[in-house]
Order: C-alpha cells, then sequence, then structure tokens
C-alpha cells in the first residue's frame, strides 16, 4: 500500500486530525523545549517564559478545542462573590458521535502528561535544578487542572480509566505470555 494512501487512511480514522494532531502538538512541544532548552538558550528567562507559553497553548487548546470536539466535554470556572463555581457540560447520546480515535488520544494524553512532567520534575530535584522546579509546578498545575475538570466532566471517565489501564495491563501481560 503506498505511504500517501496509509496516511490518508490514518487520518480518515481520527473524525477531527486537525484538533488531534494540535492537541499532541503543544504537549510534545512543551516537553521536547524543556528538555532540550539548554541547547537553544542558558539562560533561564528565555526557556521559563517559551516553556510556559507552549503549557498555555496546550492548557487553552485542551480546554476550549480538544475536549469539546474529540470527546464532546467542557467545563469551566466562574468565579461569583459566593466563591468559585465549577461548570460542566457533556454532550448527551444523542447529539453527537465520539471518535474512539479521538477520545483515546485525548484521554491518554490528559492523563500521561501530568505523569511526564512529575518524571522529569524527580530528575529536576535529583539535579538540583531548583529553577526548572517553578516550569515543573506550572506545568503540574495546568495539566492537572484540565485533569480534574474533564474528569469531573465526564460523566464515564472514571470508567474509561479502568479500562485503559485493565486494556494497557492485559496488552502488556499477553506480550509477555507471547514472548515466553
Amino acid at each position: 500500500m503506498p505511504p500517501q494512501q496509509q496516511n490518508g487512511e490514518l487520518l480518515q480514522a481520527y473524525g477531527h486530525p486537525k484538533t488531534a494532531f494540535f492537541h499532541l502538538f503543544w504537549k510534545a512541544a512543551a516537553v521536547l523545549v524543556y528538555i532540550f532548552c539548554g541547547i537553544f538558550s542558558k539562560s533561564f528567562i528565555v526557556n521559563f517564559v517559551v516553556i510556559v507559553l507552549l503549557l498555555t497553548l496546550d492548557f487553552w487548546t485542551t480546554k476550549n478545542v480538544s475536549g469539546r470536539l474529540l470527546v464532546g466535554l467542557r467545563w469551566w470556572n466562574e468565579t461569583t462573590d459566593e466563591g468559585s463555581n465549577w461548570r460542566f457540560e457533556t454532550l448527551e447520546e444523542g447529539q453527537r458521535q465520539i471518535n474512539k480515535k479521538d477520545s483515546a488520544c485525548f484521554w491518554w494524553s490528559l492523563y500521561i502528561m501530568p505523569v511526564a512532567w512529575l518524571a522529569l520534575g524527580i530528575i529536576a530535584l535529583v539535579k538540583v535544578s531548583v529553577d526548572y522546579l517553578l516550569v515543573i509546578a506550572v506545568a503540574l498545575v495546568l495539566n492537572s487542572a484540565n485533569v480534574v475538570g474533564y474528569t469531573k466532566c465526564s460523566k464515564q471517565a472514571s470508567g474509561q480509566l479502568r479500562d485503559m489501564a485493565r486494556n494497557a495491563m492485559t496488552s502488556g501481560l499477553t506480550a509477555a505470555i507471547s514472548r515466553v
């Protein structure tokens, strides 16, 4: 099968390929720039600004575009005189079909990113890179806000997370057994 046809089929498998691309692009860009920022600039200020800009683009894209288009969910926080109120919006079952690849792309990346930033934070601690722990803190706050918002928003998010973990464990065990 020609590569062009394979790429076309891959893109057709996603309901919103451009949204899925940018959903993953900002996340990957922030992590890669964090890892390789020393190559481009020795200035912590420049590195901090660029990484936080990428993190905010990721946060905004995930919160305002990806969630709505990839999984049909939306959340926001309203501040009133009485305090802060979380608001959630979920498309009803009959309103729209959610593409399985879009959904998997969204949920996997949503839950994996805080773990990745936590791992990078542990590395920064070991290297005694205290200044870069501030970048990690910003990354964890922004990523965790989306995790909390979308997990609360999704009626079936906890079930999906359980199923994803079960499927990952099952496929890992199956692969391990098949090698024996």
